[in-house]
C-alpha cells in the first residue's frame, strides 16, 4: 500500500475513533480536551523553530526523568 493510501486510511480510522469518543463521552469532557489541544497549537504558533525544539527537548528530558534546568 502506498504512503498516501496508508495515511488516508489512518486518518479515516482516527475520524471513526473520535466520532465514537464524542458519542460516548460528555460534551464537557471532550471539549475540555479539545481546549487543551487548541491552546497548545496557539501557544506554539508564535514560537520560533528554536524555541519549539527547545521545548520538545525539555519535554523529552522530563519524561526520561532527567533534571531540567529552568530558563
Amino acid at each position: 500500500m502506498t504512503f498516501v493510501k496508508e495515511n488516508q486510511k489512518e486518518r479515516f480510522r482516527f475520524i471513526d475513533q473520535w466520532a465514537e469518543y464524542v458519542r460516548t463521552h460528555s460534551d464537557k469532557e471532550w471539549s475540555t480536551q479539545q481546549n487543551v489541544i487548541i491552546n497548545s497549537c496557539l501557544r506554539t504558533a508564535s514560537m520560533t523553530k528554536e524555541q519549539y525544539l527547545s521545548m520538545k527537548d525539555t519535554e523529552r528530558e522530563m519524561k526520561a526523568g532527567k533534571k531540567v534546568k529552568k530558563i
